[in-house]
């Protein structure tokens, strides 16, 4: 073998080397990131909802864990009882200028609960819309149902309002044996 050829196998034996040691160091760079996504510490998911907008959480109901990425906000408040059945109430919100969509945002909700609970695999369809009123402004809510792979059958409800930092948009999402009406009108009438 030449010297050329034993320097290039060389040094493409060095950059596959780097390569791999890379990969690994950005993996889990990007593990430990994520872990770091999801706030679950009390006052600080109560702060990034509070930057969202201002709302009175439902009895039986608490602020779970938020997120606060690039200028993305979410909180997720969700039943204190424990039950193998849920329903949470969804806060999230995109900087202004960004033109994010409401199926935007719904798509960006339902991964984070995709993620967080597998969510991810509901074929949820349009059953209703509802007019409601948010911080003074008409909004529609729209209503879907669905059922997951695993056999549970969802409600959702969503809706856009102007929030404290840009377009931000309220979410519920439950198992329909478990939906709390009640809650949701109170937590939406809440929002200011």
């Amino acid at each position: 073998m030449s010297r050329g050829a034993r320097a290039a196998l060389i040094l493409t034996a060095i950059l596959l080397f780097l390569c791999c040691v890379g990969g690994l160091g950005l993996t889990l760079l990007g593990t430990r990131l994520i872990g770091r996504v999801f706030i679950t510490n009390p006052d600080r998911v109560r702060a990034v909802g509070q930057q969202i907008a201002d709302y009175d959480v439902p009895a039986d109901y608490e602020e779970m864990l938020a997120m606060n990425v690039m200028g993305i906000k979410m909180v997720a408040i969700g039943s204190t009882t424990p039950s193998p059945s849920f329903m949470m109430i969804v806060l999230m919100q995109f900087p202004r200028g960004l033109g994010v969509t409401q199926e935007e945002m719904e798509r960006q909700i339902e991964q984070a609960m995709a993620r967080q609970g597998g969510l991810g695999d509901a074929d949820m369809t349009i059953v209703g819309q509802e007019e409601t009123t948010i911080k003074g402004e008409p909004v529609t809510l729209t209503v879907r149902e669905g059922t997951t792979g695993g056999g549970e059958h969802l409600r959702q409800m969503s809706g856009l309002f102007p929030g404290k930092g840009g377009p931000a948009m309220v979410m519920v999402i439950g198992e329909t044996a478990v939906w709390d009406q009640p809650a949701v009108d109170l937590f939406i009438a809440s929002i200011r």
